[in-house]
Order: structure tokens, then sequence, then C-alpha cells
């Protein structure tokens, strides 16, 4: 079982794929189009987020990274920037699209969390740092992004700003409480060796939290999807659109204030890549079908795109920001 979960992990994209196609098959030969998959959408959300957040240090924050500088710059990228960027293109490519324009909402108002910090340990970026602004971005979530899509998305599609802020307060709070007091207790208990030894296991949970959602908001929306597949070229025009915008201003903000290699890279996943579980999570339960179809294969293209950032642009980013190549990860 662990050797699969650290698959998942590794391979997650793949996995993604497959859970796509195969709930696409199933929601066209089997009727689910009256399932009501909020129940599924709440445990899916704990099972994506508990173990991440029992995997991350929270304690720590006080003591990691010391540059407010970068901090406070990622942080308003991933929040503000980022949801200037969704903004028009909502306005635009789904101008007739209520419900996929606030998909794209979403991934603009809630930026990346606990990701932020694996990927940075890919890129040979500041760990450090990266853990400093998930914790802050994950605590910010629940009262900036409920402001951010109300005003937003609220003109598109009437949304309750009430039930919003409660749904975030729920899946961040509840799974960060949880985590945080089962990490404390496997510690106290089996001690910190033990505890390392099984936390590479983490991310494979939260991924099977990924898949389960996928599956079955998929599966819903299968028969929109297979009548209209235009609609597959469109999420991913814009998905892709915004990933470009984000990085081209976040590079270009990396190189205005001197960032080097290890903190541009930082700011501009941070300002790239968006939280997977809670956006997919929020819109599996309060919003409509195609929402969630925006935002259900996502994680693939995210993936995709953050593993061409950090491989194929990694050392073009490195030569802008300071002249010379970095120690990038090998493909191979």
């Amino acid at each position: 079982m662990g050797k699969l979960l650290l698959t998942i992990k590794k391979r997650l994209y793949i996995f993604v794929a497959i859970d796509f196609i195969v709930a696409l098959l199933f929601g066209l030969y089997f009727d689910v189009q009256h399932l009501n998959i909020r129940l599924i959408s709440i445990v899916a959300v704990f099972l994506m987020l508990y173990p991440m957040l029992t995997g991350m240090a929270v304690e720590k924050v006080k003591k990691a990274g010391r540059n407010y500088k970068l901090i406070s710059l990622t942080l308003f990228f991933a929040f503000f920037v980022a949801s200037a960027t969704a903004f028009v293109i909502s306005r635009t490519i789904f101008a007739n699209e209520p419900e996929l324009a606030l998909g794209i909402i979403l991934v603009g108002a809630i930026p990346c969390s606990n990701m932020l910090i694996g990927w940075s340990g890919i890129a040979d970026a500041s760990v450090e740092d990266a853990l400093v602004i998930a914790v802050i971005g994950l605590l910010l979530i629940p009262f900036l992004s409920p402001l951010i899509v109300r005003f937003s998305g609220g003109p598109l599609i009437p949304i309750d700003a009430k039930r919003l802020i409660l749904n975030l307060l729920l899946f961040i709070l509840i799974p960060l409480i949880f985590g945080y007091l089962t990490r404390r207790a496997i510690i106290d208990k089996k001690g910190m060796p033990y505890f390392m030894g099984i936390k590479k296991y983490f991310p494979g949970v939260s991924s099977l939290g990924i898949l389960l959602i996928i599956f079955f908001s998929v599966a819903k929306v299968a028969h929109q999807v297979a009548g209209h597949p235009i609609v597959f070229l469109q999420v991913a025009l814009a998905l892709f659109i915004y990933y470009i915008i984000q990085t081209l201003l976040s590079l270009g903000a990396a190189k205005l204030f001197k960032l080097n290699y290890a903190q541009g890279m930082i700011l501009i996943l941070g300002a790239t890549a968006s939280s997977q579980a809670i956006s997919l999570a929020l819109a599996a339960t309060m919003f409509g079908s195609m929402t969630v179809f925006a935002l259900a294969f996502k994680p693939i293209l995210q993936v995709l795109y953050i593993m061409f950032l950090i491989y194929a642009m990694g050392p073009v980013i490195k030569q802008l920001l300071e002249g010379k190549e970095p120690n990038t990860v090998s493909l191979a």
C-alpha cells in the first residue's frame, strides 16, 4: 500500500487522467445525473487536507523564513494579481458561460498552499520561505477568498457569502486542528524519526481524496461533456492563458525586485499554482456541475505546466535572475 501511495504522489497527473476518463465513461453508461455528491465531497475534502496538514509543521512558522519582502509579494500575487487575471479571463473566454467563468474565478481566488512546499523542494527553491507562505496563505483563504469570489463572481451567479466563509472555515480549520493534534500524538508516542518515516505517504493519501472527488464530479457531468466537447478546449485554453500570464507577471516582478532564483521561483510558483483540493471541493459543495467540470481536470494541466516550468524553464529563469543555470532534478 505504501508503494502505491508513493507512486500516486509521483505520477499524480497520470492517475488523474485515468480517473477522468473512467469517470467520464462511467457517467455515460450509468445514471448519476441526480447524484448528490455533497457528502462525498465533504469526506473527500477531509481526506485531501487532513494528511497534508498533519505533515505540515505549523509550529515552525515563527522560526522559518525571514524574507518579508518575498512573503508579502508572493501573497499579493497569489491572491490579488491571480484573481485579477482570472477575472479578465472569466469575462472574455467565458463571457457567455457563467458556471465555467466561476470555475476560473475560483482558480484565482484560492492560491496554492501546501503544494507550494513540495514544488519548491523539487525546484531547488527556498523551502523555508515556502513553508511560511503556505501556512499564512492557508490561514488567509477563509477570509480573503470569499471576498474575492463574491465580488468577482457575484454578478455571474448569486453567491451566499456567509455559506462560502463557513465552508472554507470547515474545510480548512477542522482538518488543520485534527492534523496538528494527530502530528503531536504520533510524535509523542512514536517519536520524530517514526513520524518522518511515514510522512512521505501523506501526499499519496491526499491524492486519493482528489481522485475521489474528480471521479464523482466528472461522472455527474459526463453527458454535458460528451454533448459539448468544445468545452474541453475552452477550459484548457483558459487555464493555460492564466498560467502563462501569471508566470510572466511574477517573473517580471522577481526581476524588478532583484530576487535570486531560490526566491524568484517561490514567487512564480505561488503566483501560478492554485489549490486543487479546496477549489474543487468548494465547487462540488456550493456551485453548479459545470463549475466543477471546469476544475475537474485542472490537476492534470497544472501538474504538466508546473513540471514544464521547473524542468524546461528552470534554466531560463535562473539565467534571467542570476545569470547561471540551476541544479534542477533530472526528468530521467
